[in-house]
């Protein structure tokens, strides 16, 4: 009896860390100052954010729309970062610079000025496909 406890157990086990392993609604990848989020069957009220961004000044950032369906919010939110000692670094949110809706091949401009930033991402309706944001030295 007591081998089928453990049995059992590391079953359980098991099962709990396959389910949490499944596949994630939103990924987010940054390179340099350029970000791409891909999201994958998000359901309407989904949330996720990024790791903070850098933005150099005079900057224009070119928000880019290929979802298939449903529409992503992106509040861009100040981001104060504190450097530790350590080399690591605490985030904390300040106050959102600016939020953008976009659809199925939509595409927004919006000048952002020199600073750290997080993109918060909330998904409108049952939404996937990739939104790419593009930041430009402003012409």
């Amino acid at each position: 009896m007591k081998k089928f406890s453990i049995v059992l157990s590391i079953v359980l086990l098991l099962a709990m860390l396959l389910a949490a392993c499944g596949t994630s609604t939103f990924t987010t990848t940054s390179l340099g100052e350029d970000t791409e989020i891909k999201v994958t069957d998000a359901d309407d009220g989904a949330t996720s954010e990024s790791l903070y961004v850098s933005i150099g000044k005079n900057r224009i950032a070119t928000i880019e729309s290929a979802l298939d369906k449903g529409q992503l919010q992106i509040d861009i939110t100040e981001a104060i970062v504190f450097k530790n000692e350590d080399d690591s670094e605490d985030v904390m949110l300040g106050d959102i610079y600016a939020t953008v809706t976009v659809g199925p091949d939509d595409k927004e401009e919006i000048e952002l000025p020199q600073g750290d930033y997080i993109y918060q991402l909330t998904a409108i309706g049952t939404t996937n496909g990739t939104v790419t944001i593009d930041v430009e030295k402003k012409q």
